[in-house]
């Protein structure tokens, strides 16, 4: 028995320090004190590279025609993956280019503010008298990384989601996930601006700036352990095998 026990205390160091705690694990754990708090959300702003989809409608729909590219009776039912073929991309300088009224600022403006702004100048400038304009957002996408089941870029048609959603979408994180201190990165104003959350609190939730907004980058660092092993273990269990098995094999040869 005593020639086995530094074997026994070998697999016990190596299972405690491959065990995730229940405290790094579980999600939202101070979720019930922050129950009925309030819900904000803020517009998100239009950026270089943005695909717009722009219908503008009249009572007379022949009078405002002209002002929508490939308008047809069915413009309504267009797909998505058509509409960002068909829209308006947003240039580099924050421009796009549309029927009769040419060069249109949009950088920094929401899809409401631009609704707004083309109304604005479809009745200042004498073309229609009182247009409906909606613009939206169709290349809406984020890409999330590291330690997820299913990294990549996902595609969303809502103006933001919530990072559960995000996660959700990326198949939910791995056991060797760092929750702690979850990495947005986000393009605003033509600035790079960084985010840390932690998912085990339920504090975050309430903050605007933390929903997945158009172009976010979400990413997941690995845990001490998978990071150490070079992505070989994929499962903290896998070393359980390993170890067991490792000393197993020593006693039978040392007997």
């Amino acid at each position: 028995m005593r020639s086995n026990f530094p074997f026994i205390i070998l697999i016990a160091v190596m299972m405690l320090q491959s065990c995730t705690t229940r405290k790094e694990m579980l999600y939202l754990q101070d979720l019930d004190k922050n129950v009925n708090s309030p819900l904000n959300y803020a517009s998100t702003k239009i950026q270089p590279n943005d695909i717009l989809n722009i219908e503008i409608s009249d009572l007379n729909p022949i009078v405002a025609a002209p002002f929508n590219r490939n308008y047809s009776a069915s413009n309504s039912q267009m797909s998505v993956e058509m509409m960002k073929l068909t829209g308006y991309l947003v240039t580099p300088k924050g421009e796009i280019t549309m029927p009769i009224l040419n060069g249109v600022e949009v950088t920094g403006l929401t899809p409401t503010n631009l609704e707004k702004k083309i109304k604005d100048r479809l009745i200042s400038e004498g073309y229609l008298i009182n247009p409906t304009v909606q613009v939206r957002v169709v290349n809406n996408k984020f890409t999330i990384l590291g330690e997820v089941n299913v990294p990549g870029v996902i595609s969303f048609t809502e103006e933001s989601i919530s990072l559960l959603d995000a996660i959700g979408l990326a198949r939910d994180l791995t056991y060797s996930a760092i929750r702690t201190d979850i990495i947005l990165i986000r393009e605003l104003d033509g600035k790079r601006v960084v985010y840390h959350i932690d998912l085990t609190t339920s504090s975050w939730m309430s903050n605007p700036d933390f929903r997945i907004r158009q172009n976010d980058v979400i990413v997941v660092k690995p845990n001490k352990l998978k990071a150490n092993s070079g992505g070989v273990i994929k499962d903290p269990l896998q070393i359980f095998g390993l170890a067991i098995s490792t000393a197993a094999l020593i006693i039978l040869i040392v007997r």
